[in-house]
């Protein structure tokens, strides 16, 4: 998987081991991370026992996770940074673990690592960083402590499918959490128990979640739509039409109450919906969409920084980085030396038809047809 954001002055790319921190408008390289080769055999970092309860020998315990950690290598999974910038969370499949770095005024200084049990899904940090949820891939919700790092994590809440996206309220009252079964669940916090209700409406997976204000949640999701939700009172407010799935979708404050909308959609080619959204009134309008072309990319991410869109994807299993071409052009080279940075990884992007209920693929079609353009070139 591929991570890909901004938190200002910082575009921060994750793919593979290498995570890096680049000025968006120039060729400065702000910082590096590179991932350990084999978590078990980081000597300055000891490993946490994990959040299994059984009873023996915690020296044991120790050395059976670290074996079985070091059958495989750790390759990034997700990538999420405190609000703060002073604190970074990985988590890896492979060597499947949690770790955290601290950004300043270490500079990317390991400070934990944390086996997990199971592969992650999202990630979020609440406001002061202090603490961190984790998802993983059967709907589980884990409550991480960033400053005690021998405190076991809390179980908080589970989902009977995998959960896709995971954010903490303005107030962090409430934890929303959206699956791949259609749900969208607003629970309290820290009483999780406690369902304060549900976002209902999508008819296929809810892939990711955001705050267009305190008090307003957007959705996208498999069945073509981006929502609008006062999700304190479980209501619809909008419903937007997209013109293939949602995957992700990032948005640009232009003035007050008008924003400029991204949406990353599950098909090649013509993979971004651009729109213009404001407010009238008490209603939110958006314009009508338009479509942005980025041949022969597989999308897995996208962001606004500045006035700048980037789409990160694949091409022949490398990365590709890429700017709309509508936006301020990149400094010359810089996509270039982005793109040098991880010249060395492979990339398979995950095949998401799985993610359906029912089998939707117009991305597997196209790479098999593309798979025979290049064979027939080199015969």
């Amino acid at each position: 998987m591929t991570s890909l954001f901004y938190s200002e002055p910082e575009l921060v790319i994750a793919l593979h081991k290498l995570i890096i921190f680049v000025n968006p408008n120039d060729l400065q390289i702000f910082k590096e991370i590179t991932v350990p080769d084999d978590l078990t055999k980081c000597g300055e970092v000891k490993f946490v026992i994990s959040q299994t309860e059984d009873e023996g020998d915690e020296d044991s315990k120790q050395q059976q996770q670290q074996e079985s950690l070091s059958k495989e290598s750790p390759i990034i999974q997700h990538v999420k940074l405190s609000n703060n910038s002073q604190m970074l969370a990985v988590t890896t499949s492979g060597q499947k673990a949690l770790l955290l770095y601290k950004l300043r005024p270490e500079h990317g200084k390991l400070i934990s690592i944390r086996p997990l049990t199971r592969a992650s899904s999202s990630l979020v940090f609440s406001k002061n960083g202090k603490r961190l949820l984790v998802t993983d891939k059967t709907g589980d919700c884990y409550e991480y402590d960033c400053e005690d790092m021998e405190a076991k994590p809390k179980l908080l809440l589970g989902h009977l499918s995998i959960v896709y996206d995971v954010l903490w309220s303005a107030d962090e009252k409430y934890i929303i959490t959206c699956d791949r079964d259609d749900k969208i669940r607003v629970s309290h916090y820290p009483n999780t128990h406690d369902i304060h209700g549900y976002c209902l409406g999508h008819k296929e997976f809810v892939s990711a979640l955001g705050f267009l204000n305190n008090d307003i949640l957007i959705s996208v999701s498999g069945d073509k739509s981006l929502r609008l939700w006062d999700f304190k009172e479980s209501k619809q407010l909008k419903k937007l039409d997209l013109p293939a799935p949602g995957l992700k979708f990032s948005l640009r404050l232009l003035e007050t109450d008008k924003y400029q909308l991204a949406v990353l959609l599950y098909q090649p080619n013509k993979c971004v919906a651009l729109y213009e959204m404001c407010r009238s009134r008490e209603e939110w309008e958006f314009s009508d969409c338009q479509l942005l072309n980025f041949p022969d990319i597989i999308g897995f991410s996208l962001c606004f920084a500045g006035e700048r869109l980037y789409v990160a994807g694949a091409v022949n299993q490398r990365l590709s980085l890429q700017v709309d071409a509508n936006s301020a052009s990149a400094p010359k080279y810089w996509l270039q030396m982005v793109e040098d940075q991880f010249k060395d990884f492979e990339w398979q992007p995950e095949d998401k038809s799985s993610w359906f209920k029912k089998k939707y693929d117009n991305v597997s079609d196209y790479l098999e047809r593309k798979q025979r353009r290049i064979e027939e070139k080199k015969n």
